[in-house]
């Protein structure tokens, strides 16, 4: 059975810093994808402004059984148009079993806009399954 989905919540909180005159907007997002084979991966991160993601935590679940280890793979696109990639977190706990990674942050003078989660498995199959663009990019502030 094939089960793919997406589940993304926005949240965005103003606060203002100590002194009172600095505020900050951020959007946290929440992802639950399948890959096509059936591993599950959820995201979380927050956009804390247009130049940088941070907070990230990716959670890794070997679903299938197949004994094939699975890893998620993060990147992020510059203003500019660079892809930078963020790195892979590898699981290989097996069946049933998950793995935590709370290292997902980026920032970059020209901007980001948007950050790509692709699921692998073993021998080289990979999947996007995760592309969000960032609600503070560049090029949505264009009047």
């Amino acid at each position: 059975m094939r089960r793919t989905g997406l589940v993304v919540a926005a949240a965005t909180a103003l606060a203002l810093g100590a002194g009172g005159g600095t505020a900050r907007a951020e959007a946290t997002v929440l992802a639950d994808v399948s890959a096509s084979w059936g591993d599950r991966v959820q995201l979380r991160f927050t956009w804390t402004e247009r130049h940088t993601v941070e907070g990230g935590t990716v959670t890794v679940t070997d679903t299938t059984c197949d004994d094939r280890p699975v890893y998620v793979s993060v990147a992020v696109t510059t203003g500019a148009g660079r892809t930078v990639p963020l790195g892979d977190r590898h699981h290989t706990g097996g069946c049933g079993t998950s793995a935590e990674f709370h290292d997902i942050a980026a920032s970059d003078g020209s901007g980001i806009r948007r950050l790509a989660l692709m699921i692998c498995r073993d021998g080289g199959t990979c999947e996007t399954r995760y592309t969000g663009a960032n609600p503070y990019r560049l090029d949505a502030l264009a009047v």
